[in-house]
């Protein structure tokens, strides 16, 4: 839980209520073993990431009975083939094909991989919270503690069909989520970047590049406020990153 915290501190300023009012949040840290909670100055958040240079990311789950890593995109990463995906494309608008495969999940001149939130009401009732973040990775690239490629059978890792061709990867033991991935790309896997090594930071900026132009399946979203905030918060975060100031982002 104190890694989700650091995930979504810098997305949430504000928060909107039902009737369209906001109000600021502040912001509380309080550690594993309940003590007194601390409060977070605003500028303190720029020093918790850590940017790595290494060429493997670990990743495991709560018990640590699913255990893999990460390797840094190479030219096998750009043969993989896939739709676009909801987090940039709306089910809602047109067409997600993508006939000249266009490499969206690699980021920063091919160095990292486009990472997103899901507010989808499959990623709810699975998770059993609002709010999940993925990362999209090329199958390629996840590999077994031991070296050899991922195959899905994964220490305690248990598959759950979650619709027709789709499916969910989670740990059997502590219950973490680990993947998605469906029959219509399965080369390009969904990482729950909560199991990503938080020696890296809580959002793995040295691997991973946000998208925050939308929150995937926010129209399925239950807490509208919530997403409402989540997609303010997340462009006010990118603008800023970019050098653009809050007054100037179109609401």
């Amino acid at each position: 839980m104190f890694k989700i915290f650091l995930l979504y501190i810098v997305w949430f300023h504000e928060i909107v209520d039902a009737d369209g009012t906001k109000r600021p949040l502040k912001r509380w840290m309080l550690n594993d073993r309940g003590e007194k909670a601390e409060f977070v100055p605003e500028n303190s958040l720029q020093t918790l990431e850590k940017i790595s240079s290494g060429d493997k990311l670990k990743a495991q789950c709560h018990c640590g009975g699913v255990k893999f890593y990460i390797t840094r995109p190479n030219e096998a990463s750009k043969k993989v083939q896939s739709p676009f995906p909801d987090l940039q494309v709306p089910y809602h608008s047109h067409s997600n094909a993508n006939p000249e495969n266009k490499t969206w999940w690699l980021r920063d001149n091919d160095t990292k991989y486009l990472a997103g939130t899901c507010t989808c009401t499959s990623c709810r009732q699975n998770l059993g919270m609002e709010i999940q973040t993925w990362a999209f990775v090329p199958k390629c690239n996840i590999f077994k503690e031991d070296g050899s490629p991922l195959d899905f059978h994964l220490g305690t890792m248990k598959t759950y069909p979650s619709s027709e061709g789709v499916f969910r990867e989670f740990c059997g033991k502590c219950g973490a989520t680990v993947f998605w991935h469906c029959e219509e790309r399965p080369e390009l896997i969904d990482v729950s970047v909560g199991l990503l090594d938080l020696e890296e930071g809580a959002r793995v900026e040295g691997w991973l590049d946000w998208w925050t132009d939308r929150v995937s399946f926010e129209e399925m979203a239950v807490s509208r406020s919530l997403v409402a905030s989540l997609e303010d918060g997340l462009k006010k975060w990118g603008a800023k990153r970019q050098g653009v100031e809050a007054q100037d982002i179109v609401s």
